[in-house]
C-alpha cells in the first residue's frame, strides 16, 4: 500500500493560502482604485482661477466645489464668538446635517448653519464658555434663537440659525450665493472640497497639495 505523503499536502495547503491571502489583498487594492474620495484643503491665501486651473491636471479628479471664508464677530445672548464663516453652495458641497429647517429662507436675513461644536466655542466677558445644559438648550431651540453678526467693517445685522451640521462640526457656514449678496467684497475664495478617483491618485494629490503650500482634511 502506498504510503500517503503529509509533507506535500502541507506544502499544497501552505501554497494554497499564500494565493487566496494574494488574491483577498489584490481584490482590496482593486476595490480601493475603483472608488473616490474625497477631502477639503485650505490655501494660505486667496484661491485663484489659474490655481483651480490647475487642479484639472491632477490624476483622477473628479470634481472640485470652491469655497468662500470671512472673518465675522458672532453674538448669541451674552457669548461672543469670533469665527471664520465659511460659504458653500448647499446643494453641490459635501454637508452632513444633524438637524436642519424644512425650508430655509434666502431673503435678506444671512442664514447661517453651526456644526454641532460650535456652540461650545461662545464665551461671555470673562471668557467663559457655555455650560453643557446651555449649549443643548440652543441646540435644540436653534431656530428661535437671535443671533448678531458684526462683520469685518463693523457693520451689525440680524441673522438666524437655520441647520446644525454633524460634518464639518467645527465650522460656520452660509450658502455662498447669500454670502456674495450680503457680505460682498468682504470675503475670498481660500479652499474647497477636492473628490478623487482611485486611492493611489487620492494620495498623490495630497502630497502635491500639501507640497504647494495646502492644508488638507
Amino acid at each position: 500500500m502506498k504510503k500517503h505523503n503529509f509533507y506535500r499536502d502541507i506544502v499544497w495547503i501552505s501554497l494554497f493560502c499564500v494565493v487566496a491571502a494574494l488574491a483577498a489583498g489584490w481584490g482590496r487594492a482593486y476595490k480601493k482604485e475603483q472608488k473616490s474620495y474625497g477631502f477639503r484643503i485650505w490655501s494660505g491665501g486667496e484661491l485663484t482661477a489659474d490655481m483651480t486651473e490647475e487642479f484639472k491636471k491632477l490624476a483622477g479628479i473628479c470634481r472640485f466645489e470652491p469655497m468662500d471664508t470671512m472673518t465675522a464677530e458672532l453674538r448669541l445672548s451674552n457669548y461672543t464668538l469670533e469665527t471664520e464663516v465659511v460659504g458653500v453652495a448647499l446643494l453641490e458641497y459635501p454637508l452632513k446635517w444633524n438637524d436642519v429647517m424644512s425650508e430655509i429662507p434666502m431673503g435678506g436675513t444671512p442664514a447661517f448653519f453651526f456644526g454641532t461644536e460650535t456652540f461650545a466655542s461662545f464665551t461671555d466677558g470673562n471668557g467663559v464658555g457655555p455650560g453643557k445644559s446651555q449649549i443643548e438648550k440652543w441646540m435644540k431651540q436653534y431656530q428661535t434663537l437671535e443671533l448678531t453678526v458684526k462683520d469685518e467693517n463693523g457693520r451689525e445685522r440680524k441673522a438666524r440659525i437655520c441647520g446644525i451640521l454633524s460634518d464639518p462640526g467645527d465650522r460656520v457656514c452660509m450658502d455662498k450665493v447669500q454670502m456674495k449678496e450680503a457680505f460682498f467684497g468682504l470675503f475670498h475664495t481660500a479652499g474647497g472640497f477636492m473628490e478623487i478617483y482611485g486611492q493611489k491618485n487620492m494620495k498623490k494629490a495630497r502630497s502635491i497639495l500639501e507640497a504647494a503650500g495646502f492644508v488638507t482634511e
